[in-house]
């Protein structure tokens, strides 16, 4: 070997050990960066004291955010309030045309999320993601599939909830809803005696509605409404009643376990199915768990602390426990793998896109074809 070429190996290796030094000085020098960040702002939370949310009407949810925050959290106070979109926004434009701004933290449905991002009330999210378990687009099935609003910036989803109607099966042979998927909707025999969380208002019922468009037709899903007589209400122990008491085959509602959890506890299981994961009979949302932050909030670091809070890893399998629905996390594992979304399936989202002008439009059209 020439004395050249054993120069030039050298310098590619000593070239090489300072690379590598310079990557784990650069590397080590943005983990103290995001760790000293992350410690300050929960200092100056603390100092906050406070932070103030609207979350979506599940007591599951609920429950579990207070738990779980007061645990981890116990210097900062959690002011959590149960919103329903149709009040809510309009009471937060009003707040603020008068000087009032009282929120910090958006954590429940993406349709009011999005009428709220169109007002611009809402800060960008991810400036605001200080935890790399978070602020990491993989985790979350990539940032254009997470995000419900245009711009990817806003809001984003953190649940993947399947969800399609179900049925109880000592009133229905398992093999007719397979072989007739959702036109057993439409069927004389169930008429009356489909239970039907009430589609004119925002929450589980009305997201069937372009799914049901979709894949039974405009006329049909008219037919459905009115010639149907299904059964409105506007709560889910409601519907679990329904079915339980045979009043009604056939639920478009929640997920069968979550709805049924009270009957299951207290020792009355009936075998209630459902119509199966799959895009011809399923829709794929986010439920309630849509998270946004305000801006101009009046506890800015409390709110950076919620929101990368609730994110991580660990607070999200603890909420899919509690709630029922699974995360969009892609490292937490479905609750369960047979009722969990078909890789690559087409769905239908009724919480953005076409599936929400859909959903809008036919919980207006139910509104004039069902106005009791």
């Amino acid at each position: 070997m020439n004395t050249s070429t054993q120069r030039a190996r050298r310098l590619s290796r000593a070239t090489g050990a300072l690379l590598a030094i310079s990557v784990a000085l650069v590397g080590g020098a943005r983990a103290a960066d995001w760790e000293q960040d992350w410690k300050a702002t929960i200092a100056q939370a603390q100092r906050e004291g406070e932070v103030v949310v609207a979350t979506s009407p599940n007591l599951s949810r609920r429950d579990f955010l207070l738990k779980q925050w007061a645990k981890d959290y116990p210097g900062i106070k959690i002011s959590l309030t149960q919103v329903r979109g149709a009040n809510f926004l309009p009471m937060v434009i009003a707040e603020r045309r008068s000087g009032k701004f009282l929120w910090d933290v958006f954590q429940s449905g993406p349709t009011t999320a999005l009428e709220a991002a169109e007002r611009q009330v809402f800060d960008p999210l991810l400036p605001e993601l200080i935890l790399p378990e978070v602020n990491n687009p993989d985790v979350w099935g990539g940032w254009n599939d997470a995000f419900y609003d245009d711009e990817k910036k806003y809001v984003i989803g953190l649940v993947s909830d399947v969800a399609a109607p179900y049925y109880n099966a000592s009133m229905i042979v398992p093999a007719k809803v397979q072989a007739s998927g959702l036109q057993i909707l439409l069927d004389p025999a169930y008429k009356g005696k489909i239970v039907w969380y009430d589609p004119r208002l925002e929450g589980p019922g009305s997201l069937f509605m372009p799914t049901l468009e979709r894949n039974l037709g405009a006329e049909a899903l008219r037919k459905l409404i009115v010639d149907q007589q299904p059964i409105f209400v506007n709560n889910l122990n409601a519907v679990a009643e329904a079915i339980v008491r045979r009043k009604a085959a056939i639920a478009l509602a929640g997920s069968p376990k979550a709805d049924m959890r009270e009957f299951a506890t207290a020792g009355v299981a009936p075998d209630v199915r459902s119509f199966g994961p799959g895009p011809k009979t399923a829709y794929r949302s986010t439920d309630g768990s849509a998270l946004a932050i305000f801006n101009q909030r009046p506890h800015p670091a409390a709110a950076r602390v919620f929101a990368n809070w609730y994110m991580t890893r660990e607070v999200s399998a603890g909420m899919a426990q509690a709630t029922q629905f699974d995360s969009r996390r892609t490292d937490i594992p479905p609750l369960d793998p047979t009722a969990a979304a078909v890789p690559g399936g087409d769905y239908v989202d009724p919480q953005r896109g076409e599936g929400l002008k859909s959903l809008r439009f036919w919980r207006t059209e139910t509104k004039r074809l069902a106005p009791q």
